[in-house]
């Protein structure tokens, strides 16, 4: 397991175990894993200010250790520390960061000049004035001092304004944070906050349909609401490329290069077909835009559909540049993610829609938020067309087409999987749901929860509920004690999914 995966594992099971508000507060998007040492035992977790790093180690370590431990089977010890902080005396250096995170030192931090000068060939649009980047602290509080301003320039005739092209939706209040993208929400939160001091560049890679546009575009918004005079490009690579290509046949190659190389962000969407073609001259640019922005200190984010060292036909030189960055992945959204989308999505326009409904469209639509999307769109077209609630039967037949398309899906339900286990094992739903705790009883209960929470994906305060009113806890440990069986049997392992294919086949 790499570090990232195993701290999505962990954030899955504490939003189990804590209380809403402490799960969102403190860990949810402020806590960033930092590295695992396996000879040592050792889970180092990032945090966003000292504050937090003494509040959560004082509070929850006991927490944090108990859950590492199940995430990773052996005793974890944890330390949380601050990343601009130095581990203390005594404390292993060792680190086993996982290949898709790339945490690079950070310089000492320098205080910010009483006076900064800024060259001429700088030119920013008329009316607006030009942000310069200083060392800027992760304070504690929201007393940090702002950036350094200076008078207005005028923009020069030949010089397109900038025009940070960031789409208005786009923010991180109507963004859905998931274990498929809470890495990447949580350092996006980071940059937006502190740019340039830890994440950069920051590279978010993923399928179509998953959130990265959004993603950066909300930095985007978050950067101009923290400092509004900054001078921030949004654009696709195929827009600097084509750009740069008009720039040489007007002959105008230096008014290109200073709006590129002195922007104080700059995020480019797509950054894989940069690769692609006979554009050598385009990629020699951009490297040495790379560079003059990377050596200035200014906040970069790109976004691919691969990883950097699948871009075949990038250079190395730049492939190198973007794994020294922050490398992060937004995977599919879980089940549990595609609900709450679809949840707020339905409270948006102000619908009233079956839990059923929701969880069967999420069930069936699983392989990016845009085909979500879709699909909900079509049930709110039947529904305004039927003049009715957003219900199971009217869903069914909103969405027949994606359905019939794959062979009908399966939706599997609580009540399938326990009526199966008493089937299968001949014991009656009373047994099952009861307190008894007999082998012949306790294991098919155990495998049942298993079952429910990863064929239906309900959390576990929900699958407690419907095992007679169990605590959360006592569904964490019979997914746990199952796992582990699976691992040291392989007759059992072989059963088990026998079992969950034939409950897979069950017509609805």
């Amino acid at each position: 397991m790499d570090l990232l995966s195993l701290w999505e594992k962990m954030l899955a099971n504490l939003k189990q175990v804590l209380p809403k508000e402490i799960f969102t507060n403190w860990f949810e998007g402020n806590i960033i894993p930092y590295s695992y040492s396996e000879e040592e035992n050792l889970l180092i977790l990032d945090t966003m200010t000292n504050f937090l790093r003494d509040y959560v180690s004082k509070k929850y370590t006991d927490i944090l250790e108990t859950v590492a431990q199940d995430a990773i089977g052996r005793p974890t010890r944890v330390q949380l520390i601050t990343s601009q902080e130095k581990k203390p005396a005594g404390e292993s250096q060792s680190e086993a960061v996982a290949e898709t995170i790339t945490l690079p030192s950070k310089p000492a931090a320098t205080p910010a000049p009483t006076e900064t000068v800024v060259p001429d060939t700088h030119s920013v649009p008329s009316g607006q004035t030009e942000w310069v980047q200083p060392e800027l602290p992760i304070s504690d509080d929201n007393t940090a001092p702002m950036p350094i301003v200076k008078e207005a320039v005028p923009v020069k005739p030949d010089e397109t304004p900038y025009n940070n092209n960031l789409n208005k939706d786009y923010t991180f209040d109507n963004f859905i944070v998931g274990n498929s993208n809470r890495v990447a929400t949580a350092v996006a939160k980071s940059i937006a906050a502190a740019p340039a001091q830890k994440w950069n560049p920051f590279y978010i890679y993923g399928g179509s349909g998953l959130g990265k546009t959004h993603l950066m575009h909300a930095i985007g918004h978050e950067l101009l609401k923290n400092f509004p005079n900054m001078r921030l490009l949004c654009i696709t690579s195929e827009d600097f490329v084509n750009e740069f290509i008009q720039c040489i046949q007007d002959k105008n190659t230096e008014s290109f290069r200073r709006r590129y190389r002195n922007v104080d962000v700059l995020f480019v969407d797509d950054i894989q077909f940069l690769g692609r073609g006979d554009k050598e001259s385009s990629k020699e640019e951009f490297f040495h835009t790379f560079n003059k922005l990377y050596q200035d200190k200014k906040q970069m984010v790109f976004t691919s559909d691969r990883p950097p060292r699948d871009i075949k036909k990038l250079e190395e030189r730049l492939r190198s540049r973007f794994e020294n960055g922050m490398v992060t992945q937004i995977e599919p959204p879980d089940l549990e993610t595609r609900t709450a989308i679809l949840r707020a999505w339905a409270e948006k326009e102000n619908i009233t829609c079956d839990l059923d409904a929701l969880n069967y469209i999420a069930a069936n639509v699983s392989e990016n938020i845009r085909k979500l999307h879709g699909a909900f769109i079509r049930v709110l077209l039947e529904a305004s067309q039927s003049k009715s609630n957003v219900t199971l039967p009217l869903v069914k037949h909103a969405i027949h087409y994606i359905t019939d398309a794959q062979d009908e899906k399966k939706y599997i339900t609580i009540d399938e999987i326990t009526t199966y286990i008493c089937q299968h094992y001949n014991i009656n739903y009373k047994e099952l749901m009861g307190k008894k705790k007999t082998k012949d009883i306790a294991l098919p209960r155990q495998i049942a929860m298993y079952m429910c929470r990863e064929l239906t994906g309900n959390t576990y305060p929900h699958i407690g509920t419907a095992f007679n009113g169990r605590d959360h806890t006592t569904v964490m440990h019979a997914c746990s004690q199952i796992r582990k069986k699976i691992d040291k049997d392989s007759h059992f392992k072989e059963h088990l999914e026998k079992m969950m294919n034939e409950i897979r086949g069950v017509d609805n």
